[in-house]
């Protein structure tokens, strides 16, 4: 089993971001458990197995959730 954590910014509304990117993740991945973690400070971060592969901070940008299912993809088997 692998984990995918979604650290996102509560007071700045991004809860239902990190959920519809989580039912994405969910619905793609049979091996992959994620979990939501409030934050605060725009942070909309994406770690895959405790590894950063996304930062909104970084690129200045919302991931896409195809961008997300790829780099997950490369490294979690379907199953």
């Amino acid at each position: 089993m692998h984990s995918v954590k979604i650290v996102y910014c509560r007071p700045c509304g991004y809860l239902d971001r990190a959920i519809n990117l989580a039912r994405d993740i969910l619905a793609y991945f049979e091996n992959v458990e994620v979990t939501l973690e409030q934050g605060k400070n725009g942070i909309f971060d994406v770690y895959l197995n405790g590894e950063l592969i996304f930062s909104r901070y970084q690129e200045k940008r919302f991931p896409e959730h195809e961008e997300i299912l790829k780099q997950i993809g490369k490294k979690v088997i379907i199953s």
